[in-house]
């Protein structure tokens, strides 16, 4: 039975727990991520097709010779022996408009939102890859070619926007992604950019005349340094909101539980009931944990005021995020 003591304890871990507030994430946002999770699913390391690759959210050190100087994330890397490609996908809605170096979204809502120019972003993430490459004597394929693709089919962008060869709109993908036999969207979308990417190289080709590829040794190896890259760990908040970066440490007390020894693709999750009046019961009637973590921290006790070290994307110092307002952890 317990004392009273226990029970007072017990209701203010209830407390923290149900005064956790939600962060919902923003719509498009939500069907990005989605689009991510059916993407994820079927690109592993990377998917071949046709002699060429394709690698899903990988992160590319800003300097090779620093990690100090942070990383990017590129969407996707098509690689063949002849093209290497940087391809940014955009879920964005509403109406864009060109505002100097910004690309202002304007949603239906009518909310702004302003983005980095993404073909320039692109770039910059490209030469990136291409230099962390070439340190390791690995040479690069001889043609370098951003592409962002708008996929989603609700964007009315700028006229001069569109017919930039870096853009790809939603209805360019369409006369590949009819042509799959695959199942399933994500992996029909895949092997659409594939393709997109293979005739756009042909086109080359013929514009340009012959490129020379690569040995395969070379292609081999950028495919297995492209396999070995990171992507970026996740938090699942509660209410649905999503934040990439580093998973650094569980904070237990005094006690430091470090999370990079984590597999690639595992997860924790933050078990505890959400519903006020079943935990308020749990809290003065039950014995066991009103909140705890999954394997491979399942015998750990912790407290809705216990924290996550968390370095999010962009940001230049680590948090502190408290288990209270976590769902899950997610290491890339």
């Amino acid at each position: 039975m317990n004392t009273k003591s226990g029970i007072t304890s017990r209701l203010e871990i209830w407390r923290d727990i149900v005064s956790a507030k939600r962060e919902p994430e923003l719509d498009e946002v939500a069907a990005g991520r989605d689009a991510e999770k059916a993407l994820r699913s079927l690109v592993t390391d990377h998917l071949s097709w046709k002699a060429a690759s394709i690698f899903h959210s990988k992160r590319v050190p800003r300097d090779p010779h620093s990690q100090s100087r942070g990383r990017y994330e590129i969407d996707l890397v098509v690689i063949s022996p002849k093209q290497i490609s940087a391809i940014e996908i955009k879920n964005w809605s509403g109406r864009l408009r060109i505002n100097g170096d910004r690309w202002v979204q304007e949603r239906r809502n009518g909310d702004e939102i302003a983005h980095e120019n993404p073909l320039s972003k692109n770039k910059e993430k490209l030469d990136c890859l291409c230099a962390l490459l070439e340190a390791r004597n690995i040479r690069v394929p001889p043609a370098r070619v951003c592409r962002v693709i708008f996929w989603n089919k609700n964007i009315t962008v700028p006229v001069e926007v569109a017919k930039r060869d870096e853009i790809v709109m939603h209805h360019e993908l369409d006369r590949f992604l009819t042509t799959q036999k695959a199942t399933g969207f994500a992996e029909r979308f895949l092997i659409s950019v594939l393709e997109l990417c293979l005739d756009q190289e042909a086109s080359m080709i013929a514009t340009d005349g012959f490129f020379k590829a690569i040995p395969s040794r070379d292609y081999g190896a950028a495919v297995e340094a492209i396999t070995s890259l990171e992507t970026f760990d996740k938090i699942e908040l509660l209410g649905g909101r999503v934040i990439s970066g580093d998973l650094l440490e569980i904070r237990v007390g005094q006690d430091r539980l470090p999370l990079k020894t984590m597999q690639s693709g595992s997860e924790v999750k933050v078990a505890c009931n959400r519903n006020k009046v079943i935990l308020f019961f749990s809290a003065i009637l039950g014995s066991a944990p009103l909140i705890s973590l999954s394997h491979p921290f399942s015998t750990i006790s912790i407290s809705p005021r216990d924290r996550v070290l968390f370095h999010q994307a962009g940001e230049p110092k680590p948090e502190e995020i408290e288990f209270s307002r976590i769902v899950r952890l997610v290491r890339g």
